[in-house]
């Protein structure tokens, strides 16, 4: 298994809950945005009690997200560096290699629907340009796109075109006006209400206006078909309580004291990509 911890921290010194995250989830891969804490920092407290060490690889390429790999650099390899994207390759000593896109996308205080929906379209292009100059389709997204599952940005065919289905993200992709759009599985669907024991989202925002959703799932993973064989929606989960402290406040919503999201993990079972053809 690979973990995959993603979580937009606000800004806030949250040492002590990213180092209690990647012990209790054995994480191997942790990725923040909003991050003002620096590499030295972080790097002593997540390898103070860790036979596998994690490292800072290519941080310096981007402001807006970080990576942290508990893997050998030799592993590791940058693929795009767009302000608002950054893709890694990550090649383990077991199984087929992967691309890792970490994302923070814009705020809908700083961009319109319509703004947001040409960045997720830019942002598809890029993905689609590191698959084909690496050779597969082993893509995992994941990190804050300021949109909800639903919202075109996501879901439209030149956008991520992500989709809650995995019978029909199996079938790779769909032809719109003569060109093939390829799909992208959005687990993250299934994890918005409050009909499961996690919370009904990752960001919660109370406004004045008409139409409000409260809870927001801006923080999201999205899959390639080719590694759908390799996820059970059991291996995905939004956290809301670190080492018995809640992220949450007393009438369940999050807490400020924290981040203004809540983080998301999910496992892959990477030992069984080597069975993958290349």
């Amino acid at each position: 298994m690979t973990t995959f911890l993603f979580w937009n921290i606000n800004k806030k010194p949250l040492i002590k809950e990213i180092t209690n995250l990647c012990r209790i989830y054995n994480v191997d891969l942790l990725i923040l945005a909003e991050s003002n804490i620096s590499d030295v920092e972080i790097l002593l407290s997540i390898n103070s009690d860790e036979q596998r060490v994690y490292l800072a690889l290519f941080n310096t390429l981007s402001t807006r997200i970080k990576f942290y790999f508990r893997y050998p650099p030799e592993c590791v390899e940058p693929v795009t560096d767009e302000g608002y994207i950054s893709i890694r390759r990550l090649s383990p000593p077991i199984g087929n290699d992967i691309l890792i896109a970490g994302i923070h996308l814009s705020s809908k205080l700083r961009m319109t629907e319509d703004d947001q929906k040409f960045q997720a379209t830019r942002m598809a292009e890029v993905i689609r340009e590191a698959e084909v100059r690496v050779g597969h389709e082993r893509t995992i997204v994941i990190g804050d796109l300021n949109m909800n599952p639903f919202e075109v940005g996501v879901v439209a065919a030149d956008g991520f075109h992500a989709v809650m289905d995995q019978n029909i993200a199996r079938k790779r992709s769909r032809t719109v006006q003569g060109k093939e759009r390829l799909f992208f599985y959005n687990p993250m669907w299934g994890k918005m209400g409050d009909t499961t024991p996690e919370p009904p989202g990752t960001y919660f925002y109370p406004s004045s206006g008409y139409v409000n959703y409260f809870w927001n799932t801006f923080d999201q993973v999205l899959l390639r078909p080719d590694l759908l064989d390799f996820f059970s929606p059991k291996n995905l989960k939004i956290i809301s309580d670190i080492d018995g402290k809640s992220l949450l406040t007393s009438n369940n919503k999050i807490s400020t004291a924290y981040s203004d999201h809540l983080p998301i993990v999910i496992q892959l079972d990477n030992e069984r990509i080597d069975n993958v053809s290349q």
